[in-house]
């Protein structure tokens, strides 16, 4: 008798591992795990027509969320999600430029946080290209700690587009949500506070000009926390009023240590409903709800009136996010 077929009658516990792990493996085979899914790929042909049991990952989880909260709720005229396919209406300006102070943007002034700011994707989308978009982002030693999107018109917009852009300042999800004006005639003015959290490949959106701009960043070499705190205000003209319009400026601020992506808080604990768990996400919290109320006068003055380089107030600049000067 060999010395396999001496083990085999005398180790019941051996037999028994040894059929739980032809079992565990075809198991596995047939619903795999993400992991094993995104690296052995041939498994979806034996997989394709079985019912899957497996919940989205967490980070699944975190990506969708943020693809719907980080979304700046840009009031389009009809093609929301831009045209890629127009590289001429879209640049990558020199991301080595600063701005500070007030930039001009389509024919008004957009106020900058504190900080230097740079660059990152500008230019115009849309049926006949009406809508501007400009994205800057600011860095601490070399760390994203605050990105710009926003996006403007001096045209009307479509009633159903700009109650679609309405509706994230009801979003449950929001920290905190203000309505400063909801008219029958259109006129819409609303601020919120949220968080985007960033997916895989600088995912923090479903709007491809937003993650290309992500992306460019990315392949530029600047390191981003994996969560913002969003700080949101949207604002559209009403039909009775001379100047039309509608506009929306999304501030993505970075709840990080000061020169790291480190966040104030563990992730989890800057979910809505766990945040109170955690005082430096509530305190960081706490801060930018403050700065952001004082900022939106300015921010409103800018945005509704011509170009000027210089805005009646900029002191409440300094956002919690801002770098220590």
């Amino acid at each position: 008798m060999s010395a396999v077929s001496r083990l085999w009658r005398r180790a019941p516990a051996w037999r028994f591992f040894l059929y739980a792990s032809v079992l565990f493996l075809i198991l596995g085979v047939l619903f795999p795990t993400p992991i094993v899914a995104r690296h052995m790929a041939w498994t979806e042909i034996l997989t394709r027509y079985l019912p899957s049991w497996a919940s989205p990952s967490p980070n699944a989880q975190d990506s969708t969320a943020s693809n719907d909260n980080a979304n700046p709720s840009q009031p389009d005229t009809g093609n929301p999600k831009g045209d890629l396919t127009d590289p001429a209406r879209f640049i990558t300006p020199d991301i080595t430029l600063a701005m500070t102070g007030v930039i001009p943007f389509g024919g008004h002034s957009l106020p900058l946080p504190a900080g230097i700011w740079h660059p990152v994707l500008s230019g115009q989308y849309g049926p006949n290209a009406r809508m501007s978009l400009n994205v800057l982002a600011r860095t601490d030693r070399g760390i994203v700690t605050g990105v710009i999107i926003a996006s403007t018109t001096d045209q009307d917009v479509p009633r159903d587009v700009v109650e679609d852009a309405y509706n994230h300042c009801h979003d449950d999800r929001n920290y905190h949500s203000t309505v400063l004006a909801d008219r029958p005639d259109g006129k819409t003015e609303c601020t919120y506070l949220t968080a985007a959290y960033m997916g895989p490949n600088a995912s923090i959106s479903s709007d491809p000009l937003i993650q290309l701009a992500f992306k460019r960043l990315v392949t530029l070499g600047f390191p981003m926390p994996s969560l913002f705190i969003v700080a949101s205000w949207l604002h559209s003209s009403g039909a009775q009023e001379s100047t039309k319009g509608s506009s929306s400026i999304t501030y993505l601020l970075a709840p990080t240590q000061p020169g790291t992506v480190v966040l104030k808080a563990p992730l989890p604990y800057w979910d809505k409903n766990m945040i109170a768990r955690a005082p430096a996400a509530l305190e960081f919290l706490r801060r930018v709800d403050i700065w952001f109320t004082d900022w939106v006068p300015t921010l409103r003055h800018g945005m509704l009136n011509d170009y000027s380089s210089a805005l009646a107030d900029r002191k409440p600049a300094r956002d919690p996010a801002a770098p220590e000067e």
